[in-house]
């Protein structure tokens, strides 16, 4: 137990600091004096990662007390035979780092990862700037741990590696130790970090090497973060960048500094101890209170193993006792920085440049647009030299290029180190599309065999495979249609898009995109198993560079169109589908660039059916150029009109045009040529459409003059 006088020598539930009595916060970049915080925090997942072990392997808590009670004997003889020899060799520490991911913000970059070793060196080797903050007391007592962490550069096969895995999986979402046995490498010669989208409630969790230290607990060893926690850019940030520092602490035997618990602030905390004789006793604390002394003396508020989110410093103590983790060897501590395993690990070499890679941040663009490309080589790239396949040419490490001609462009990245040089080509890694390149109206019922690929683009992510395909399952209209296998899909979040191509609205006055959903619940009545599945309809006016959300349909709402399913949902007639008109007036997609997207979002509920998606655009100005008045104003009546009626279209013309007039219904399909291929004199054109036979419902009435076109809506009831 610590003295007095040696005292006296020197973040899936989110929770707000008020209310965060026992909570870890990040142990942050800005120092904090308030005691509550508004800064978003979580959990150290500490003792619940130790409980959930434990629970798993019973028969190993026996093991695990030796194991710890065996460390705790070896750091006491350490500490007080040879610490103070030792504590400016080296220790470096190979890590990899896995991101399990589900294709969200959790997947982040290489960028954020360098941040979270850069933060945790920082403060392992006492470089942080906000040292200078630390309070009088106890600036005697800190320092260099002389502790490094290095990305590996080779895999357990000896192979060229980044030091970074990424890897697609809903336990993402748990982050609980089964994440684990999806990717570990060996222990002996890695720190595993596992990088996660909610770290089991937690900011972060790692177990003491005792917990661990049996053959059987061993695939449980290593750190697991929240990404939102992870290095201080990208998902994370200066406040929260602290996080791998505090568990890299645990993962080297450090309590927190109140004693061996998640719970901070507990009166009976005095009473405990974190076997570290220079800090101070304390209850812990969960904000940043620097004059504290919550046992009878000064408190330690700035270490990074409190709650205090100001961390600062380790102590000398400290420091001490995670040495002695690392060179005893239990949980094979000692393995890891041996001069064979740096060597094996590729971090006791310069970088090592094996492999030229890349991507971009955009690979779908238009004639005109420009795309980054993004170096991601490894390792130590200095030269770049991009060469695409129209024998254009660039330099740098994240150039922008321009493509001025439609096609597939192919890219090669030669990557040099000024000694070597690794390349790496991709065939048709750049689809430039034209502008314009869909005539309108546009309308598709999705009758042919297979999906139009000139006018519509895939972004499939459901993990079985399933997407937007076309199916004879259901349809609104005809016999076919497009449809999501939803009623199979057992991962929540699934999204799929559907793209079009482009279209030309730059001279038109309106957008209107007409379209029909069939779907239902899966469950037998509306109040059971509904689920809150989502269709939205985004729009873009530059290629799809940005997309705005124009329409959502929900499950909860006004997305379901039949009544419940409990088996998979195929529509049973027309009167299980929906219908619904978007209307676009707005300028910023009035462009030759404008773009639609229908995706679905699975919320666990049943198949999603689409049909008859027909785009039009109204009150042209090139059909109004051709008839040199300005503007040509069609008049349509009456609209609506019946199924046995007549419609009448007029329009004027100044000058002479060739023309054609053709209706179409919401699948495409032709139902009437009411002018064939014509030559109009200028005056007055009106020309009368039977309706007789036709059934009710909405078409589109196209006039065609040179060339260029303007239509109409026709409702007939």
């Amino acid at each position: 137990m610590k003295t007095l006088n040696l005292v006296v020598l020197r973040r899936a539930l989110r929770v707000t600091a008020v209310a965060l009595a026992g909570a870890w916060g990040v142990l942050g970049g800005g120092l904090a004096t308030a005691i509550g915080q508004t800064e978003d925090t979580r959990t150290c997942g500490h003792h619940h990662a130790t409980e959930w072990l434990f629970e798993r392997h019973p028969e190993s808590r026996a093991q695990s007390i030796a194991d710890d009670a065996a460390l705790e004997a070896f750091t006491r003889d350490f500490i007080a035979n040879g610490a103070a020899g030792q504590r400016e060799e080296l220790i470096i520490v190979p890590v990899v780092f896995h991101i399990v991911h589900d294709n969200g913000p959790e997947n982040i970059s290489d960028e954020q990862v360098y941040s979270a070793i850069e933060v945790a060196n920082r403060d392992f080797r006492f470089l942080n700037t906000d040292a200078s903050q630390i309070v009088d007391e106890f600036t005697d007592i800190t320092g260099d741990a002389f502790i490094e962490f290095r990305l590996a550069q080779r895999d357990p096969q000896g192979n060229c590696h980044t030091g970074i895995n990424r890897i697609v999986s809903p336990l993402t979402y748990d982050g609980d130790g089964d994440v684990k046995d999806l990717i570990n490498w060996p222990r002996e010669s890695y720190l595993n970090v596992w990088v996660v989208e909610n770290a089991s409630g937690a900011a972060g969790y790692s177990l003491y090497p005792g917990s661990v230290a049996s053959n059987q607990n061993a695939v449980n060893d290593g750190i697991v973060l929240a990404h939102d926690y992870t290095g201080n850019i990208g998902t994370s940030n200066n406040y929260r960048s602290r996080t791998l520092t505090h568990e890299a602490g645990h993962w080297m035997n450090l309590r927190h500094t109140w004693g061996n618990s998640n719970s901070p602030g507990e009166a009976d905390n005095c009473d405990q101890d974190d076997n570290v004789d220079d800090t101070p006793l304390t209850r812990g604390w969960t904000s940043c209170t620097l004059d504290g002394e919550s046992c009878g003396s000064l408190d330690n508020v700035q270490n990074y193993m409190d709650y205090s989110y100001c961390g600062r410093m380790f102590s000398q103590g400290q420091i001490d006792r995670m040495r002695a983790a690392m060179y005893s060897n239990v949980a094979d501590r000692v393995d890891l920085w041996t001069a064979q395993n740096l060597e094996d690990t590729g971090v006791s070499e310069e970088p090592i440049l094996c492999q030229a890679r890349f991507s971009a941040g955009r690979r779908t663009i238009c004639a005109g647009d420009s795309v980054q490309l993004i170096d991601e080589s490894f390792h130590g790239v200095t030269e770049w030299t991009w060469n695409f396949s129209d024998g254009t040419s660039a330099t740098g490490e994240q150039p922008w290029v321009t493509f001025e001609s439609p096609g597939f462009y192919d890219v090669e990245l030669v990557a040099g180190n000024g000694a070597e040089t690794v390349s790496a080509t991709e065939s048709n890694y750049i689809q430039v599309l034209p502008n314009g390149a869909m005539d309108l109206p546009f309308a598709d019922g999705f009758e042919a065999e297979f999906l139009d690929s000139e006018n519509w683009f895939h972004n499939n992510t459901f993990y079985d495979g399933d997407g937007w395909e076309v199916t004879t399952a259901g349809a609104a209209t005809g016999g076919q249609s497009m449809w999501i296998r939803n009623y199979s899909n057992d991962i929540e979040f699934n999204t799929d898009a559907l793209i079009t191509s482009t279209m030309d609205m730059s001279n038109f006055l309106e957008i209107q995109v007409t379209y029909k959903w069939a779907y239902a619940f899966r469950g037998t009545d509306e109040d059971e198993d509904d689920t809150d599945d989502r269709l939205k309809i985004y729009a873009s006016g530059d290629c799809g560079a940005t997309w705005n959300l124009r329409r959502m349909h929900r499950g909860y709402t006004d997305l379901p169109s039949a009544p419940p399913h409990p088996f998979m949902f195929i529509p049973n007639g027309p009167d299980e589908w929906k219908e619904n008109t978007l209307v676009l007036p707005y300028e910023v997609y009035l462009t030759d660039q404008f773009r639609l997207k229908f995706e679905f979002e699975s919320r666990l509920g049943n198949n999603i059916f689409l049909d008859d998606v027909n785009i039009i655009a109204v009150g042209t100005n090139d059909i109004a150029q051709a008839s040199a008045n300005g503007k040509l104003d069609l008049r349509l009546y009456p609209n609506p009109t019946g199924t046995d009626g007549t419609a009448t279209l007029e329009f004027r013309t100044v000058d002479a045009h060739d023309a054609s007039i053709e209706v179409r219904d919401l699948a495409g399909r032709v139902v009437a040529q009411p002018l064939a291929a014509s030559r109009l004199t200028p005056g007055l054109q009106r020309i009368d459409m039977s309706t007789a036979g036709w059934s009710a419902g909405v078409y589109m009435v196209t006039v065609n003059l040179d060339g260029n076109r303007a239509t109409e809506r026709l409702i007939v009831e």
